[in-house]
């Protein structure tokens, strides 16, 4: 019945009399497996980690236990944050129920992990705007200048958790207002040096521009298949990529592209690293140019396999959230940087 989401009154007369006398149903079973299939994507789960793939049906509350830390019953994640009107919002943004389950398991995670990081800083937005002003500087130190922005935005009031791509959740990124300071969520989805820096830049935009939308917003997604059309997208990718690169200089890029000495002359001149020029300059080529474009010049884009290495926040491969939450928290509070 629960499982078939029937009425009691209909399942009881559609198998009233075709039972024998002794046979027995495991209700309690029943309604753990129903809850987790009901709120839970479990082939995707498997394909990303979280639930082993050669696995019984009935481990999958002890797995996902597990990886929540819950100590008696999976239908703890009904209660796991402190926001439960935070998901309302998913069912209007995406219909479809597999990306739902996977967006809503996404967000949970990063609510709960934001909550258990709790930045002991305030939220200063003013040096927040002074520090925009020189963020461009920092992608000069390809090994380390994303994990200082990071921190210093940290001291900020400002948290920042570089991710994987989750699958299903269709997400750059997404940014919340927790306890009156911003979080923000970036996923490494193209594992490109420029785009984590442009999807960092345009987050921090909603940050500046939209914090009060935000808070009655509960959060904003960014997404290029469900955009919100609460926040302006344009103006945020418009804004970050201003940030990195001014106007007149790229639409000047085509005359020294093919020089890549000119290049790095030029992105020094920016304080930007030159791999910079070259993404800005292959994302803003017409769509019927792009493909010969990365044919090109991909080979001047720089991964982010090695500079993010310091901060990501993968806790698919902890297979325990608080563990992967402990460990990002002891980094973002070190002072420290290697």
């Amino acid at each position: 019945m629960r499982f078939l989401r029937m009425e009691e009154e209909d399942f009881i007369s559609a198998y009233e009399g075709t039972m024998s006398d002794n046979e027995s149903f495991d209700l309690d079973k029943a309604d753990t497996l129903s809850y987790i299939f009901d709120k839970f994507d479990i082939p995707t789960l498997k394909s990303i980690g979280i639930i082993k793939k050669r696995t019984t049906i009935d481990s999958y509350e002890e797995q996902l236990k597990s990886f929540f830390g819950f100590n008696n019953s999976i239908m703890e994640y009904d209660s796991f944050i402190r926001h439960p009107a935070l998901f309302s919002k998913s069912k209007r943004q995406i219909e479809e129920n597999k990306a739902r389950k996977m967006r809503d398991f996404w967000l949970k995670c990063a609510v709960h992990s934001f909550e258990k990081i709790n930045n002991p800083y305030d939220y200063d937005k003013d040096t927040l705007i002074e520090f925009m002003k020189h963020i461009q500087e920092y992608t000069e130190d390809v090994a380390h200048g994303y994990e200082k922005a990071v921190m210093i935005l940290y001291r900020l009031g400002v948290t920042v958790l570089t991710q994987p791509y989750m699958e299903k959740t269709g997400a750059f990124g997404v940014t919340m207002i927790i306890d009156d300071k911003p979080c923000i969520v970036i996923t490494d989805m193209q594992k490109k040096y420029h785009k984590l820096w442009l999807s960092l830049i345009h987050e921090l935009y909603h940050v500046i521009n939209d914090y009060d939308l935000l808070i009655s917003a509960s959060y904003h997604i960014t997404s290029v298949d469900e955009p919100d059309l609460l926040f302006n997208e344009e103006k945020a990718d418009l804004f970050a990529l201003r940030v990195l690169v001014p106007e007149d200089v790229l639409v000047n890029l085509d005359r020294i592209v093919n020089f890549e000495i000119k290049m790095k002359q030029l992105a020094k001149q920016l304080s930007l690293d030159s791999s910079i020029l070259y993404g800005a300059y292959l994302d803003n080529l017409p769509k019927e140019r792009q493909s010969a474009g990365y044919k090109m010049f991909s080979q001047n884009l720089k991964s982010t396999v090695s500079v993010t290495r310091t901060i990501f926040f993968n806790f698919v491969e902890k297979q325990k959230l608080d563990d992967a939450i402990s460990e990002i928290k002891g980094v973002l509070n070190n002072i420290r940087i290697a």
